[in-house]
């Protein structure tokens, strides 16, 4: 698939069938991703990958925390939305106004799919050492980037979302990451399904809101 092929199949996927991704297919999906740029070739990043019964027990213990209304505690700090930049803010309020718009009344799915993580049939659980400097947050970024785009070369779909890592235990404990290491990012994998919520894309603003150019 062309590059820009790639780039235009790939966004957040919130709703996957229950066919399972391949052992080969996670390992070259890593392996492609290591390609993204890394301050002083550090590569900081550290991938565990849950599928099968592994992934089942994080999904069971993740719904009756929803259920019982637990409080989320990511690893990296979260803020208050009203605490955002105006322009983000404005980006976000547009999001909800477009969910609305096209899910209708399917839009309570979009919030229901996140207790059961989507129906992921792998999720990609990325961390990189504790007290990192903001250079190893720049590959984190970069890396998670690549490890979408080579998932949508694969035919797979991916979201990153909060909902994966907003209960580091049950992950930590799971996967058995160390302490040494911040639970930085889930990214859940699969087939997308043939639904409303599977194939909603958020816009994105205008190049020309965001890009200034020089001569």
């Amino acid at each position: 698939m062309e590059f820009s092929q790639v780039v235009a199949k790939r966004h957040s996927v919130r709703d996957f069938t229950d066919r399972p991704v391949s052992r080969e297919d996670l390992v070259d999906i890593v392996r492609t991703a290591q390609r993204a740029p890394s301050w002083v070739n550090s590569q900081p990043w550290r991938v565990y990958a849950a599928t099968g019964s592994t992934l089942e027990t994080i999904k069971e213990r993740h719904a009756a925390d929803v259920a019982a209304g637990r409080k989320g505690s990511a690893e990296l700090p979260v803020k208050a939305r009203s605490l955002w930049s105006q322009r983000t803010q404005a980006n976000m309020a547009a999001l909800g106004e477009q969910i609305g718009a096209e899910l209708g009344e399917g839009a309570q799915e979009f919030q229901a799919s996140q207790g059961r993580l989507f129906n992921a049939q792998a999720v990609l659980y990325v961390t990189i050492p504790v007290d990192s400097t903001l250079w190893s947050f720049h590959d984190l970024g970069a890396f998670t980037a690549m490890l979408a785009l080579a998932a949508a070369d694969k035919g797979l779909g991916s979201i990153n979302a909060y909902q994966l890592v907003m209960y580091p235990d049950e992950v930590r404990q799971t996967m058995g990451i160390g302490a040494d290491e911040t639970l930085a990012v889930g990214i859940a994998l699969g087939y997308a399904a043939d639904s409303a919520l599977a194939g909603f894309s958020p816009s994105r603003v205008e190049v020309d809101q965001i890009l200034t150019v020089k001569e």
